[in-house]
């Protein structure tokens, strides 16, 4: 839900197909943003209107064909959702750089981003008032990155490689939205036929990393061994976490069987996960790209790429 309406500061009204917000104070409205709407609203923002209603400012929103993210989500292709986050990332950035606008008041609830369903063209929310939905950039770019990391882990069908690496990216605290974003453009696949006649997609050079996923630091690991060690013992592992110290000196090993990988939990003192599921000591159990492991209380994600 929009941050502004759970303080109080606007209503929402649904009003047909359509939406609008009603400002509970007038003195929020933003006439200079207002005016840039207006001269932009083609440009991946959606058509805002200023009118009254009860004496109180409405800024009301014209939807025609376009669909919320969240309506769609469970029904389109990883393709054609890899398309909307790249066009959304589009959208944002040009907000960004626009010089009269900020993201902080774009509304990133998925049931707020619109898209149109035969272009996949995003168009977002702007609300030109004087509080935005966000403190800063910085919590507006986190709270992005968040929702769209849980939609990948939410649905099976996503479970692909480029989504996987995107997943990771999106992760990656130093790599900038504009890297993420140039970044999708450069996932290196080709199409092979099979025997079937069927089209499969593969990705060139791969390399297989093991990804921290809330380490305080950006930590990955390039599992660049056919057997790798993972732990806190400098002396002894190849991947050194340093960041937990409930993390045993050698508590794990990714082992490499041709093309696939497996993990061995070496009796480490609080245990190893894949996707939740506690490992038995000494047993290999295969891994495959976005799984999660968990070490001790630390996540990661095996990314192949």
């Amino acid at each position: 839900m929009n941050s502004l309406v759970q303080k109080g500061l606007l209503e929402e009204m649904a009003c047909g197909s359509n939406f609008s917000y009603v400002l509970n104070d007038n003195s929020l409205f933003l006439t200079t943003e207002y005016k840039v709407l207006q001269s932009q609203g083609s440009n991946s923002l959606l058509k805002c209107m200023k009118m009254k209603y009860n004496g109180k400012i409405q800024l009301f929103y014209i939807i025609n064909s376009n669909k919320p993210l969240m309506s769609i989500l469970s029904n389109i292709s990883p393709e054609n959702f890899m398309t909307i986050v790249s066009n959304l990332f589009s959208a944002v950035l040009a907000v960004k750089n626009n010089g009269f606008l900020s993201c902080e008041n774009i509304d990133i609830s998925f049931e707020h981003i619109f898209v149109d369903t035969n272009t996949y063209k995003v168009n977002l929310v702007y609300v030109p008032v004087e509080k935005g939905m966000f403190d800063d950039y910085a919590s507006f770019e986190s709270e992005l990155r968040t929702t769209l990391i849980k939609s990948i882990s939410t649905f099976p069908t996503f479970s692909t490689q480029a989504l996987f690496k995107l997943q990771a990216d999106l992760s990656d605290g130093t790599k900038t939205l504009e890297d993420v974003y140039n970044g999708m453009s450069k996932v290196k696949s080709v199409y092979k036929k099979t025997s079937s006649g069927s089209i499969r997609k593969s990705i060139l050079d791969q390399t297989a990393r093991l990804v921290a996923m809330s380490a305080p630091t950006h930590t990955e690991f390039v599992i660049d061994k056919d057997s790798f060690l993972i732990g806190r013992n400098s002396s002894a592992v190849d991947g050194v976490v340093t960041f937990n110290g409930m993390v045993s000196k050698v508590h794990c090993r990714i082992d490499k069987y041709r093309s696939k990988y497996a993990l061995t939990d070496l009796k480490s003192a609080n245990g190893t996960y894949i996707n939740k599921t506690k490992l038995e000591p000494n047993k290999p159990y295969y891994i495959k790209n976005g799984d999660i492991i968990r070490l001790a209380n630390s996540d990661f994600q095996f990314v192949v790429d």
